[in-house]
């Protein structure tokens, strides 16, 4: 006899959009423990041990290619191997034994020990459920998600509470220096200026005015959706009413990237002060 299939019942109507404006709750969409609950509840509602699976995959595919390139000219030698067995905590005694044994290590047994390395790593950067539910509470508190209903399965009385996005579409006021800062941006700019040079047959642009730059965009981008949103609150909602998060995105996307192109002469003084 097959087991009764778990039904959700939903009982939030989640806004289509919200403005974020507080600059507590801005910086709880780039930490790096929540963003990843707040990404993953775009699909729709979930519970935290859903949350928790979805939110560890969301981590290794961002910390995976990391691990790979910090790891991609390591060496592994028998002076470091004792070392690292101490540390690495997933290798079984007889694996252990089996290296410490061998004079000289094969490059198999290599790979072995820097799989076991990247996979540790990647661990500690993954949470537990236990950590998870600690998450959602703060962004409960902080009413950017909310419970929206129970999984419930007929016939039993336990159920598990179902969350959500306040809203479908949060626009984040950003601050002026919140952006375009940090030193992954500024190796992504770096990089994004020599494609420019590449590109054009130009001088590469310096990372500060091309930060300069995207910080405008962003914040230009901004006020037009809050401008948008808050003059035209009920015809936006109209507009996106019918979206799936997929389409919503695409549509914003879009939206940004032909404004953009019919306000360029806005950015005019800007973008001279990059390839001057």
């Amino acid at each position: 006899m097959s087991l009764p299939e778990p039904q959700d019942v939903i009982t939030y109507e989640q806004k289509p959009i919200e403005i974020v404006k507080e600059r507590e709750k801005v910086e709880m969409f780039y930490d790096q423990g929540y963003w990843p609950i707040l990404v993953i509840l775009r699909e729709g509602p979930l519970t935290v041990r859903e949350m928790t699976v979805k939110s560890n995959i969301l981590i290794e595919k961002k910390v995976r290619p990391e691990l790979d390139k910090k790891f991609k000219d390591y060496q592994v030698t028998k002076e470091k191997l004792e070392d690292i067995l101490k540390k690495i905590t997933t290798f079984t005694a007889e694996e252990k034994k089996q290296l410490r044994d061998k004079k000289t290590l094969s490059e198999s047994d290599k790979k072995l020990v820097i799989d076991r390395i990247k996979d540790y790593k990647l661990s500690k950067e993954q949470k537990s459920e236990k950590t998870i539910y600690r998450y959602v509470k703060d962004l409960s508190l902080a009413e950017l998600i909310v419970a929206a209903g129970q999984r419930v399965i007929i016939g039993k009385t336990a159920t598990e509470t179902l969350y959500a996005r306040k809203a479908k579409i949060f626009i984040i006021r950003q601050h002026s220096d919140d952006t375009w800062n940090c030193e992954e941006c500024k190796t992504t700019l770096d990089k994004v200026g020599k494609l420019l040079a590449l590109s054009m047959d130009i001088k590469q642009p310096k990372v500060e005015h091309l930060a300069k730059l995207m910080s405008s965009i962003d914040m230009f981008h901004e006020d037009e959706q809050i401008r948008l949103f808050e003059q035209f609150d009920d015809e936006v909602k109209r507009i996106i009413k019918d979206c799936s998060f997929k389409e919503t995105n695409h549509l914003l996307t879009t939206f940004k990237s032909i404004y953009l192109v019919l306000k360029a002469e806005e950015f005019k003084e800007e973008i001279k002060s990059c390839f001057k």
